[in-house]
């Protein structure tokens, strides 16, 4: 029985990552499709959704990898081990800034890109 539990699980689990980037991924799929508009204005809006997108599914990894990590929930929970209201705050200022530096990674990325193939 604990077998068809531990199944029942993961199959819970795929279906709650699918539901949760569903979104994301159908949007990059849309983007790949019609990149090819022959409107140079479409094309670059096109461009910044899937370069959006990217970023969100950066994002997402970023928070995964930083918040599976053991010593930063003592670091949020202190030695009392339980969170309060400063700590909350400062967790979710930490999540914050790791979208928003994910953000500011990609522009520059992207800024970098436009200036070497633009740059005569």
């Amino acid at each position: 029985m604990k077998g068809l539990t531990d199944i029942s699980n993961k199959i819970k689990g795929f279906v709650d990552f699918v539901m949760r980037h569903g979104l994301t991924i159908m949007l990059i799929v849309v983007v790949a499709w019609f990149l090819h508009p022959a409107i140079q204005e479409i094309r670059t809006l096109l461009m910044l959704v899937g370069l959006e997108a990217l970023a969100i599914v950066l994002s997402g990894f970023a928070l995964f990898a930083y918040t599976k990590v053991d010593y930063l929930d003592f670091i949020m929970r202190g030695e009392d081990k339980e969170l309060g209201e400063r700590e909350r705050a400062a967790v979710l200022g930490f999540l914050g800034y790791i979208f928003l530096s994910v953000h500011i990674l990609i522009g520059l990325s992207v800024l970098g890109v436009y200036i070497v193939q633009f740059a005569n």
